[in-house]
């Protein structure tokens, strides 16, 4: 009787291939902020621009988990720009309204 080598193969066993090597991962290393404050600075202040602000904000954590890292960091940075904006639109509301009481009040007398 012939005995065959323990360490090789059988025809009964399967071929293992080896792993495929692994691939560099790129992602970006931390969680870009929601910027959900900067929203509800949109809400407070000019609130048309909380519904673009808000969609933004709550998109971020979604695309980041999905892998989107560049969506992530666009949604965070979109959020932002929108509450920015309406602080800033509130101010000019602000000054005009000011302006136009001053104009009145001078033009009254």
């Amino acid at each position: 009787m012939i005995m065959s080598n323990p360490y090789q193969q059988s025809e009964f066993q399967q071929i293992q291939q080896p792993y495929p090597a692994a691939q560099p991962y790129a992602q970006a290393s931390t969680l870009p902020s929601s910027n959900a404050g900067w929203a509800v600075v949109a809400i407070i202040f000019f609130w048309p621009l909380a519904i673009p602000a808000f969609n933004h904000a709550l998109k971020v954590h979604p695309l980041w988990m999905m892998g989107d890292a560049q969506g992530a960091f666009y949604s965070s940075n979109r959020a932002g720009f929108f509450g920015k904006l309406s602080l800033g639109i509130f101010v000019v509301l602000i000054v005009l309204y000011f302006a136009f009481i001053a104009l009145v009040v001078a033009n009254s007398y």
